[in-house]
């Protein structure tokens, strides 16, 4: 007889279906129902339930990993550190880009169906909260960075703060500029957007 399967936690199934719920939460926006989500999970409907009081406390958990950053440092952490240093931020911003695109697509559907998320709280304990998850996140760039630290002009925290408005400016909807690759982004902030194979002509023209 084949062993059953040990049960899943409760913690567990919660994760579990925050996980696919995300994706219909950003297809279908607050309207998706708990019939689709269970079917998406594989689950009974009434499985939700035992985890999550009613739907609005589901979304809302949904709502709240979407800005997490904790899977975000687990992929930093999984890049290979042996890679050059553009690779390694290239690979980085990739990472990046896709989590704050899944961030404005959430944005986008839930204000579109009439329900848009709340503006974050301004209490003490949530401020604290976003200024620890910002600086597990500058640490993780910074150890990528690493030794390779020597070859910037700008201290590390400077360059991670130029990074990371490129990177959010890069996906964001409102500014609707064109996308840039990861590895233009890194190649224009390691090196700057001067066509070095120009800079004698551009020079000599400023001193006409």
């Amino acid at each position: 007889m084949t062993p059953r399967a040990p049960a899943m936690t409760r913690d567990a199934r919660r994760a579990s279906i925050i996980a696919v719920t995300m994706p219909l939460l950003r297809e279908k926006g607050r309207v998706v129902s708990t019939k689709e989500i269970a079917a998406a999970a594989g689950v009974a409907e009434g499985t939700i339930f035992k985890v999550f009081d009613n739907k609005d406390e589901l979304i809302e958990a949904t709502i709240q990993d979407a800005f997490d950053n904790t899977t975000v440092l687990t992929e930093l952490e999984d890049i290979d550190r042996d890679l050059p240093l553009r690779d390694r931020l290239s690979a980085a911003v990739a990472i990046m880009q896709d989590h704050l695109r899944g961030m404005f697509a959430l944005m986008t559907v839930l204000q579109a169906s009439g329900k848009p998320m709340q503006p974050p709280r301004h209490d003490s304990e949530a401020h604290r909260r976003r200024e620890e998850s910002t600086a597990r996140l500058d640490e993780a760039f910074v150890d990528l960075i690493g030794d390779d630290v020597a070859q910037l002009r700008v201290g590390a925290t400077r360059f991670i703060g130029y990074l990371r408005m490129l990177t959010l400016s890069s996906v964001h909807p409102i500014l609707g500029g064109e996308f840039s690759t990861p590895e233009e982004l890194v190649e224009v902030l390691l090196d700057g957007a001067l066509d070095r194979n120009n800079t004698h002509s551009t020079t000599n023209r400023r001193k006409k």
